[in-house]
């Protein structure tokens, strides 16, 4: 069965956003670890009604930019043979080729993705998705840069929420909310960013 795999920048402070830096993260050009390296083995990307425009305004002509980096160049390439799949209430048309517009649940579309044939599902953009899929245990794989900074503001990357039930540090295996992974890999970068990759635990 195909993969759903949420592939995501955080903040230290768990915001589902990109600080702007003086310079590029080193990793965009030498060592990216997060998309890279998984270019062929993803064909469908799943974007929210937000990020899919900045996406759309953005990645389509990078490959024949002459200032762009050739790690650019390459996502662009990929990003624009990948099916998209935009969850959108307002969407009218799309703005990408190779583009499906969803109006439904989230959760029920990509249990059918999941269950066709095809390559890995990446969850690239718009952290309510991402939250929707890991509410109903849909997401397999979590792939997460953690960015050097604290921003205070922003979309966070995890919902979270009081419970008076749970009252105390110690939450319990079956607590409503808790989905267990288990780390495959850890990779400080030399551009102080920190690359993980989980897999849901069984």
């Amino acid at each position: 069965m195909r993969k759903v795999q949420m592939v995501m920048f955080m903040t230290i402070d768990g915001q589902a956003q990109f600080p702007v830096y003086d310079t590029l993260p080193y990793t965009l050009d030498t060592d990216e670890p997060m998309w890279k390296p998984r270019f062929d083995s993803i064909d469908t990307i799943i974007l929210g009604g937000v990020a899919y425009p900045k996406w759309a305004a953005y990645w389509p002509t990078k490959k024949d930019e002459p200032k762009a980096t050739e790690w650019q160049k390459e996502f662009s390439r990929f990003s624009n043979r990948a099916e998209k799949v935009v969850f959108s209430k307002s969407l009218q048309k799309s703005l990408w080729e190779n583009t499906r517009i969803v109006r439904g649940a989230p959760s029920e579309e990509v249990a059918k993705l999941k269950a066709a044939k095809g390559k890995n599902i990446a969850v690239g953009g718009g952290p309510r998705i991402a939250q929707s899929l890991l509410a109903e245990d849909l997401v397999d794989e979590i792939l997460v840069q953690v960015q050097p900074s604290l921003i205070g503001m922003g979309k966070p990357l995890f919902r979270t929420a009081d419970d008076p039930t749970y009252p105390e540090d110690l939450i319990p295996k079956g607590a409503p909310g808790r989905h267990d992974f288990v780390l495959l890999e850890a990779k400080a970068l030399p551009d102080s960013t920190v690359f993980l990759h989980y897999a849901l635990g069984k």
